[in-house]
């Protein structure tokens, strides 16, 4: 558990404190499925002694506290108890850092190494964010992202699956480890093996960094791949104990550091690399500033987002002309009728993903091609977006043409009523923006928007005659009559 105290002026932070108390939360989670009621005690005790600290600056409103609890905490079973008894103790309802909320935190981590290494700026480059339950790869060509991967592959989640098993030597648990990492190390390979012209692969996480200086890495912060073996079989050849006084682990993180090392050096040599780049800075003080600056601008990475959503529907050939224009025409609706829906800029985001995605499905069959949609969108990694944005995305692109939402589908039945509202209401924006859009020849140049009694009336920009739009806004303007009461009218441009 780490506490930074920073005072932010205008864009420009300063660290002020950096404190850190070890816990065996991952050891628990990936062992044991659940948080042990010693570390909760143990959590409780540390919250209650950083507030004492906290003490020491002052109350009132220019001092913010915020409890962030880390995205791998959703794997344990008691997950809820755990956040209740931190509510209960000490009055701080944890935010828990979901999946979409990490990506966007190693984006902005990884754009900061970036920038050390101003060679990069106009090549590809691969990041491998080495996670303690999953390590995350992202691909970037001239500093924008071009692929992003997620795997089960975490230096605690490693650690802990093998750490219960006695060795009777050292290869043993080379071995054993490497045999573990096999499977996931292999997909990696398949997925960005193929990249050509790749200029280096840069490894950022908290074993890594912290060993670095004991890797012997060249000026430009390069370790070789022998460098990596040779710590590895050093550290094999000694006890838990010995590797806690030797590299200065604690006893909460001990387990993850020979994982880290081997699984750096499998997936560099399974690329054909024979070095890889570790940036020299201190990962937790840095990877905890990119979260509050994070905080303080979330709309910085919209636009990754959404360029990594046209990289997705590119490789299912949706129809580019028609998935722009129908996310212009949304987001000219979603902004005019703001006072009607009263949706938020996060569900603003979602239906723009969704406007670029929706019709991707066609790349297996135009019939039905909705369900197809959403299954692929279930089953893509989208940059920057949660499990229950991507879950949200798929549903619109779900219900963008034919059926509407409905409790009997049991995706959106088993959703809050309050979630089902925002589905339904940013379905019934794309449902009308893709009528206007039928032809797939971008007609409606933009829309402006009118109520009238009860009517909303569109006016269609550009156009002069409305009939092929009419037709098909009478196949899917219902939903947006129902939800916000409302007919929808066209009428030409005046």
């Amino acid at each position: 558990m780490s506490l930074m105290v920073a005072e932010v002026v205008q864009d420009r932070m300063r660290m002020l404190d950096f404190l850190q108390q070890p816990v065996p939360m991952a050891r628990d989670i990936f062992r044991l499925h659940r948080i042990s009621r010693h570390t909760m005690d143990r959590c409780v005790q540390i919250i209650g002694d950083y507030l004492e600290i906290l003490k020491e600056y002052g109350t009132g409103a220019r001092l913010s506290v915020r409890l962030m609890i880390s995205n791998i905490i959703s794997e344990a079973d008691n997950v809820d108890v755990f956040v209740n008894r931190m509510h209960v103790a000490h009055g701080l309802r944890g935010r828990r850092i979901d999946d979409g909320k990490m990506t966007r935190l190693i984006y902005v981590k990884v754009q900061e190494t970036l920038a050390r290494y101003p060679g990069f700026s106009k090549k590809k480059v691969l990041v491998v964010h080495t996670g303690p339950g999953n390590t995350r790869v992202l691909l970037f060509q001239k500093g924008r992202i071009m692929r992003y991967s997620c795997y089960r592959l975490g230096t605690h989640r490693t650690g802990e699956a093998v750490g219960e098993i006695e060795y009777g030597d050292d290869v043993t648990e080379l071995s054993l480890l490497r045999e573990h990492m096999r499977g996931q190390v292999d997909q990696i390979c398949l997925d960005y093996g193929g990249v050509k012209g790749l200029a280096g692969l840069v490894v950022i996480g908290q074993e890594m960094q912290q060993l670095r200086e004991r890797l012997n890495p060249s000026a430009e912060g390069k370790v070789s791949c022998p460098a990596l073996v040779a710590e590895a079989e050093k550290m094999s050849r000694t006890t838990m104990e010995q590797r806690m006084n030797v590299y200065g682990a604690d006893f909460a993180g001990v387990d993850s550091l020979l994982p880290a090392v081997l699984m750096t050096e499998m997936i560099a040599r399974s690329l054909d690399l024979n070095d890889v780049i570790i940036p020299d800075s201190g990962y937790d003080e840095e990877f905890l500033g990119s979260l509050i600056r994070a905080e303080r601008h979330p709309e910085d990475l919209e636009a990754e987002v959404l360029h990594f959503a046209g990289i997705l529907a590119d490789r299912y050939k949706a129809d580019k002309g028609h998935r722009e224009h129908v996310a212009h025409l949304c987001m000219e609706m979603f902004d005019q009728l703001q006072d009607l829906h009263r949706l938020s800029e996060h569900d603003r985001l979602l239906l723009e993903v969704a406007s670029i995605l929706h019709e991707v499905g066609s790349f297996i069959s135009q019939q039905n091609h909705q369900l197809h949609s959403q299954y692929i969108i279930l089953n893509s990694e989208i940059f920057g977006l949660s499990r229950d944005d991507v879950e949200t995305v798929a549903l619109l692109a779900r219900y963008h043409r034919h059926e509407v939402p409905s409790n009997s589908d049991p995706m959106y039945g088993e959703l809050e009523l309050t979630d089902r509202m925002r589905v339904a209401k940013m379905a019934a924006i794309l449902r009308v923006a893709d009528a206007l859009e039928r032809g797939h020849a971008q007609r409606v140049n933009g829309v402006r928007a009118h109520i009238r009694g009860r009517m909303l009336e569109l006016e269609l920009q550009g156009v002069r005659e409305t009939a092929v739009e009419d037709l098909a806004l009478r196949l899917k303007g219902d939903l947006f009559a129902d939800i916000f009461g409302y007919d929808v009218v066209l009428v030409p441009q005046r």
